[in-house]
């Protein structure tokens, strides 16, 4: 790595986790950062807001999965 690279990195481990690799167990409420390893409880408001994720991506991924898949050279 150049000097540049190592002085972006100097400061990396002092920043503040923002939480944004983390994982939720909606069973118990308990998230834990992949990133820094840090974990914690949510409260009612973010284990609802994380539930509302969790059933919209589920939605989601249903109608992809139930769309018929466009085979290359086949006519539409």
């Amino acid at each position: 790595m150049s000097d540049d690279e190592d002085d972006f990195y100097d400061d990396y481990e002092d920043d503040v986790c923002d939480h944004d690799d983390r994982d939720v167990d909606i069973l118990t409420g308990r998230a834990n950062c992949w990133r820094c390893g840090e974990s914690w409880w949510l409260s009612d408001t973010e284990l609802k807001r994380e539930l509302k994720l969790q059933a919209d991506m589920w939605i989601c991924m249903e109608e992809i999965d139930a769309t018929p898949l466009k085979q290359e050279g086949a006519e539409t």
